[in-house]
């Protein structure tokens, strides 16, 4: 049985935006271990006090459930990547699957947009795998919205989707040029 455009489409989608967010989310953890090993240790992505993945790490919105959030990222992504495979697989996932998928979704974006605020107006830092992971979360959440939806999700809806993705980029690079202006325009 051919698997359908849409199904490979979402496979593809799942598994690279879940592979991309698992990736983030294991070098987050494994950098926020060799912090707890040994306060000194600067991770690789801390550029300088503005490009600093370990003053994001180290702050309480760093561990807001009480353990560092990228563990959350690396049980999420990997329900991301499973959905993925079994897309490409041709694997029909029920309803309730994505449904669940896309409900999820919503509550990460949502984390997000609590930990992108706190990134630019509290911390005053930008983190490179953090921010990776705020760029693949629309995609995860449309495209689950999509799936969820089945045959429901029209080519205006899909392209609502993808307008609400790319509005979503719109607004956080200029947040992050507004906030930091002193900062890029210092670079250039």
């Amino acid at each position: 049985m051919a698997i359908t455009e849409n199904r490979r489409t979402t496979g593809i989608l799942l598994l690279v935006t879940g592979a991309l967010g698992l990736l983030a989310s294991v070098t987050l953890t494994i950098d926020k271990i060799k912090i707890l090993e040994d306060p000194n240790f600067k991770p690789g992505c801390s550029i300088d006090p503005t490009i600093s993945c370990g003053s994001v790490m180290n702050s309480w919105q760093g561990s807001l459930f009480g353990f560092p959030n990228p563990l959350i990222g690396i049980a999420s992504f990997s329900v991301v990547i499973v959905a993925g495979v079994l897309a490409l697989g041709g694997v029909a996932l029920p309803r309730w699957f994505w449904t669940g998928l896309a409900l999820g979704s919503t509550a990460g974006i949502a984390l997000i947009v609590f930990l992108i605020y706190s990134s630019l107006f509290e911390i005053h830092a930008l983190c490179l795998w953090c921010m990776l992971v705020w760029t693949i979360m629309p995609i995860v959440l449309a495209t689950s919205v999509a799936a969820a939806l089945g045959a429901k999700a029209t080519q205006q809806v899909r392209q609502l989707l993808a307008a609400l993705v790319l509005l979503w980029y719109i607004v956080v690079i200029a947040l992050i040029a507004v906030e930091f202006w002193d900062y890029w325009s210092s670079k250039f």
